[in-house]
């Protein structure tokens, strides 16, 4: 849940710039598209307000509500966006950590992951998998900017 959470906070901080690159709005878009049109969720809340603990806490549990993170579509869509913010996005890039707290879920894939600085790649703590963990190409690098894949 928290991958979806992130992503959406990635692409409200990067996607909806006038500048962003049209792979950070299109991966965004297709994932709005899913979480509003699938099950129904509003991310609206986010978008505003990014940054708001309290407003990402809410969409988490939305998202719990509705069964978005045991959407295979969803996830997907939603490494998309962080993967695009990564590649097209640096300041927003900082923001995107891969840190999942309490999940549980049939697949979690994590990959190409890229920082840079006194920051962490992956962090899990009280994670389940029906099936597998999958994490691949993490790279940290010393520096104070996030590393580009």
């Amino acid at each position: 849940m928290s991958l979806i959470v992130a992503a959406v906070v990635a692409g409200a901080t990067a996607g909806l710039k006038e500048q962003a690159q049209s792979a950070v709005r299109d991966a965004y878009g297709a994932l709005k598209q899913l979480i509003t049109g699938r099950h129904k969720v509003d991310v609206t809340p986010v978008e505003r307000r990014p940054e708001s603990a309290a407003k990402q806490q809410s969409l988490e549990e939305d998202l719990a509500d509705a069964g978005a993170a045991e959407d295979a579509e969803v996830l997907e869509a939603a490494q998309r966006v962080v993967t695009a913010v990564q590649e097209h996005d640096a300041a927003a890039a900082r923001a995107v950590g891969v840190d999942l707290d309490d999940v549980a879920a049939q697949l979690i894939r994590i990959s190409n992951v890229s920082v840079r600085g006194n920051a962490t790649g992956v962090e899990l703590s009280r994670v389940e998998a029906q099936g597998s963990i999958v994490i691949e190409g993490i790279r940290v690098e010393e520096g104070d900017n996030p590393a580009r894949p």
